[in-house]
């Protein structure tokens, strides 16, 4: 009685195992529309490893456990089959018949070493095919798998239309023959593909500011064919653009500026005597500047408010209230020995150049009035004379001619001269506060 027991169970286990859904061609698994996707499915039938199946070059072979697919398209078309979360060493085939019949063909076929294959194949309206997928006996008799089959009837056409709340835009798709989507909204910081699209059917995107995008669409179909729509739409402000104005006055070198801009919420000045104009100088509305010289300006404000901004260049003069100076000078001349006198007008500050310096002439000089100098060489001088006063400055120079140096007695006390004798050099010290010249003999005079 046991041993009759355990027959009748061994005949009812394998006769669950054939029954099992795509385990074999009479139990195969029926695709009855497409789009088709199942998941969590595991090969689990006989092999069927005498059909040979060629592709990218090489011979596949169904080696391990198989799942068994039957499907009669009810059109003709392009169908792209894809498996996903499977083992390694996975192929998938399709064929017109049973793979055991005799006069069955391999129509596709593609052997995956590191799992997840898909393809595409032209199957006919109906034909009954059946789509095997082997897991490879020596590396993973048996594997678990997902699978997703769609029609390609036509290749994808991108278009869209598109609604505004404010800065939100929402987009609606309208392709045909698509099955996924990129977006691109024309505001990203790297242009195409270098950002990430949005892969959304039909976003909403919010854009910082109002304006002229240009929006890219890409449709994708199943089979891998693409269409690219790239299309200008603008993002309009239900408001009323700002109009920049100004007016000002001045009291000296300050400057006060009257904000008369219209439908704007903030402002930005350049007042034309920055260093580096890259930020605005000021802020506030209605500023005051104080310049540093009078002169002419090009004095900047930007207005902005929700809708964009918009920006005024103008010119301002700023006139001093008195006089530009006059340089003049008269002088002098005893022999070597001059006496300038400035007979400029309305002058603060005087400047003067002697023409003797043979180091940076125009960085020191003589800043009294009416100075005294005298000549150490012989020789024709230029002379300058530079007068400022709040309002500016002038200049004005002569020529000086010498032809005679200038002889004047000087007591000399406490002069040193060494050594004596001496070769190549020579010490010379004294208490003495003025200009001389010292001429130096040899003993041959």
């Amino acid at each position: 009685m046991k041993k009759l027991f355990t027959f009748f169970y061994l005949t009812f286990l394998a006769s669950g195992i054939f029954a099992q859904t795509g385990a074999t061609c009479s139990e195969a698994d029926v695709i009855t529309s497409v789009p088709y996707a199942a998941t969590g499915l595991v090969t689990v039938g006989t092999t069927y490893a005498s059909l040979p199946c060629s592709g990218s070059g090489i011979t596949n072979y169904m080696s391990g456990k198989d799942y068994v697919f039957s499907f009669t398209p009810t059109i003709t078309g392009d169908y792209h089959i894809a498996l996903s979360n499977t083992s390694p060493a996975v192929a998938l085939f399709v064929t017109d018949l049973c793979p055991d019949d005799a006069n069955v063909q391999c129509i596709a076929n593609n052997n995956s070493y590191l799992g997840n294959p898909s393809l595409n194949v032209n199957l006919s309206a109906g034909n009954t095919y059946y789509i095997i997928i082997s897991s490879i006996n020596l590396a993973t008799p048996q594997t678990a798998f997902d699978i997703n089959i769609d029609v390609c009837t036509g290749n994808p056409s991108s278009s869209f239309t598109f609604s505004q709340n404010a800065h939100d835009v929402t987009f609606t798709n309208t392709s045909t023959d698509a099955t996924h989507y990129v977006w691109y909204f024309g505001d990203e910081l790297l242009p195409p593909p270098l950002s990430q699209g949005d892969t959304t059917t039909n976003p909403t995107h919010q854009y910082a500011q109002y304006g002229d995008y240009v929006v890219t669409l890409i449709s994708y179909n199943a089979c891998g064919l693409t269409d690219t729509l790239r299309d200008t739409i603008s993002v309009i402000c239900p408001g009323t653009m700002p109009h920049a104005a100004f007016t000002y006055t001045n009291n000296g070198l300050e400057v006060s500026f009257t904000n008369q801009s219209v439908d704007a919420d903030t402002y930005g000045w350049f007042f034309g005597d920055e260093l580096f104009p890259l930020m605005p100088s000021d802020t506030t509305p209605n500023p005051t500047h104080v310049y540093g010289s009078y002169g002419t300006y090009n004095v900047t404000l930007i207005a902005t408010n929700d809708c964009g901004n918009d920006t005024l260049h103008l010119t301002i003069n700023i006139d001093c209230p008195g006089n530009l100076p006059v340089a003049s000078f008269t002088y002098t001349q005893n022999d070597a020995t001059f006496n300038f006198t400035s007979t400029s007008t309305d002058a603060t500050s005087w400047k003067w150049f002697f023409g003797d310096t043979d180091f940076f002439p125009y960085i020191s000089g003589d800043t009294t009035e009416n100075p005294t100098h005298t000549y150490m060489a012989t020789g024709t001088y230029t002379v300058y004379l530079i007068v400022s006063n709040e309002c500016g400055s002038d200049t004005i120079s002569q020529t000086v001619t010498i032809t005679t140096l200038s002889s004047k007695n000087i007591e000399i006390k406490g002069l040193e001269i060494y050594p004596n004798p001496t070769h190549d050099f020579i010490n010379i010290n004294s208490d003495i506060s003025e200009t001389i010249l010292i001429e130096i003999f040899d003993a041959s005079g």
